[in-house]
């Protein structure tokens, strides 16, 4: 943290100083180019003229000290430019005064008194009124490039604490998907211990690739959709040597939808309630296909099993083995990952429960 401030006061600092530097040069040359562009001008006040706009240089560098002191943000306009104005004049008289001390040597004692004998009253005030001027013109722009990069520096905060919420959301999402998924597989596992040994260790064999894709995918966002379908394949293994002949599972997968990039585990939650529901509700062998096709920059997904939809309150639906965190899970993480871009409907057809989602990408999102 410590070096990212510094690295930042840094920036600050350098902002400051190029435009300070670049602004006063650009100031001075078009000044020195228009008003004297009909004037011949000797080396002495051409040496002055720049001398006055050194001076300039150095009191606005004072000027930028005093207000950072002032704690702007939490004074009213009225304040602040009250503040500025009477700060202006201040250093428009200092100013003034420095210029004349420092040109004496330039000019010679004689000529610079002769010239300031020559100057009324009148010639003074509009001098201060000129200075003044400048001084609050600079202030006026100090201060609006100050709040301007505030408010994007707040922007870049904004945005952050929206990505680590938003991350923060994603791995709440994972941790509660995981017991999940792990919980139902060690229970298929647990019925085959004292059936079939052999069947057993294949399975914890399939369930560690499981774990093995959860956890290379769980700093990931993001995966292709191949690879989630080869780990719901891994996740069939285990419940086919349990349920044998009783579970019959297809996959139709277009080939231009399994480089697509979906959350991890999205799917795998629909498929294991398409097993856990539909060994209740369906005649044997339950039938469960998974879908997937891109058509015009939208994803399709479909995961069908044979049986009928369970509603909230049937007590078929809960069981010692389910957690309930299924579909509403894949709801919460296509609503964080695609919000406004993602529809997920639910119905029955033809005796078959039906969950299909439908997934927008932009085309900016396709090339990145």
């Amino acid at each position: 943290m410590t070096r990212m401030n510094v690295k930042f006061d840094t920036n600050k600092l350098s902002l400051f100083w190029v435009l300070q530097i670049s602004g006063w040069l650009l100031y001075g040359v078009i000044y020195y180019l228009v008003y004297y562009s009909n004037r011949d001008l000797d080396t002495k006040n051409t040496l002055g003229f720049a001398v006055t706009y050194v001076v300039a240089f150095l009191v606005t560098i004072v000027m930028r000290k005093v207000y950072q002191t002032i704690d702007y943000q939490h004074k009213s306009l009225l304040k602040v430019s009250g503040l500025v104005l009477l700060s202006s004049i201040i250093f428009a008289i200092i100013w003034l005064y420095l210029d004349r001390l420092v040109s004496y040597p330039i000019y010679g004692l004689k000529e610079f008194q002769t010239s300031l004998d020559k100057m009324t009253l009148r010639d003074n005030v509009r001098d201060i009124y000129w200075k003044s001027f400048i001084l609050f013109t600079w202030s006026a722009l100090y201060f609006l490039i100050n709040l301007w990069r505030q408010w994007n520096e707040q922007l870049l905060k904004v945005e952050k604490a929206e990505l680590l919420a938003q991350s923060a959301q994603l791995q709440m999402l994972r941790y509660q998907l995981n017991p999940h998924f792990l919980f139902n597989s060690l229970n298929s596992i647990r019925a085959l211990i004292v059936e079939d040994t052999g069947k057993a260790r294949e399975m914890v064999s399939e369930l560690a690739e499981l774990l093995r894709y959860s956890l290379i995918s769980k700093n990931n966002g993001d995966v292709p959709l191949s690879e989630e379908v080869e780990a719901i394949k891994h996740y069939f293994a285990i419940e086919k040597k349990r349920f044998e002949e009783n579970l019959q599972v297809s996959f139709e997968i277009d080939p231009l939808a399994e480089d697509y990039p979906i959350p991890s585990f999205l799917i795998h939650p629909l498929v294991e309630n398409a097993v856990k529901y539909g060994m209740k509700t369906s005649e044997m062998p339950l039938k469960i296909s998974i879908q997937a096709a891109v058509k015009e920059n939208m994803l399709y997904v479909t995961v069908r099993n044979s049986g009928k939809w369970l509603d909230e309150e049937d007590p078929a639906r809960s069981r010692p083995a389910g957690t309930g965190t299924g579909l509403k899970n894949v709801k919460d993480r296509l609503e964080n990952r695609f919000p406004g871009k993602y529809e997920l409907n639910t119905s029955e057809e033809k005796g078959c429960v039906v969950v299909k989602i439908m997934i927008t990408r932009n085309v900016q999102e396709q090339n990145a």
